[in-house]
């Protein structure tokens, strides 16, 4: 499942703009008083401004050269970004996903996620890290007060399979390319210190089918388009 575009609300646009496209480098699409759209492999990541005292905040990850994890701490450190230790540690590895994360904040408090899946394939011309290496958003966090119910309601309007396994708590939908990360609210974010909250946001994904849905009794809009 691909993710074409991730619409997401902030308090930070300018910061926002400055954090992505100044420091990790990726082009603008358009920028505004009230929005900012980045390229970002193959998907777009856009923030659009948030009024109201609230200050809204996410789960999202890139998928990354899978063979570049040295290289992209590396890179985020010259950045003078702090990485988030879990368990003490920079990097968190998945024996079931086959995969390794690093996780930061931005500027908004977004829990950002690099992770290698050392299934995919990918390598970039260059030997150090850069921009180029963030292949695509490959997850978008759904916070959510019923994982099971949602997920049985999401895999049929998306007609995708949970990924690997799931629980009461966590349910991932999709593949190594794209997930929705279902995640109750009884939890934190993985590799943040962060409760699990619910924010709006827009998901758009690729499909054969163009259609769009409201997720039941959250602020989540679904849409299904078309290649590009």
């Amino acid at each position: 499942m691909r993710i074409k575009e991730v619409i997401l609300q902030t308090s930070q646009l300018d910061q926002q703009q400055h954090f992505y496209h100044v420091q990790l480098g990726m082009p603008v699409l358009e920028y505004s008083d009230t929005v900012l759209r980045l390229q970002c492999g193959n998907s777009v990541l856009t923030f659009e401004v948030h009024h109201g005292e609230t200050i809204p905040y996410y789960h999202f990850a890139f998928n990354m050269t899978p063979n570049k994890l040295d290289s992209a701490i590396q890179w985020i450190r010259e950045l003078v970004i702090a990485i988030n230790l879990v368990e003490g540690r920079e990097v968190v590895h998945s024996n079931s996903w086959n995969s390794d994360s690093i996780y930061f904040y931005d500027p908004a408090g977004n829990i950002v996620e690099l992770i290698a899946r050392h299934l995919l394939t990918g390598e970039s011309g260059e030997m150090q890290f850069n921009f180029n290496d963030l292949l695509g958003i490959s997850e978008i966090g759904l916070p959510v007060t019923d994982v099971t119910e949602v997920s049985a309601v999401l895999t049929t309007f998306l007609q995708e399979q949970v990924y690997l396994n799931s629980d009461e708590l966590f349910a991932p939908i999709g593949d190594e390319e794209g997930l929705f990360i279902l995640s109750s609210t009884e939890r934190n974010w993985l590799g943040s210190d962060k409760p699990v909250k619910i924010f709006p946001l827009t998901v758009e994904v690729e499909g054969s089918n163009m259609d769009s849905f409201q997720l039941p009794g959250h602020p989540y809009q679904i849409l299904i388009t078309n290649k590009s």
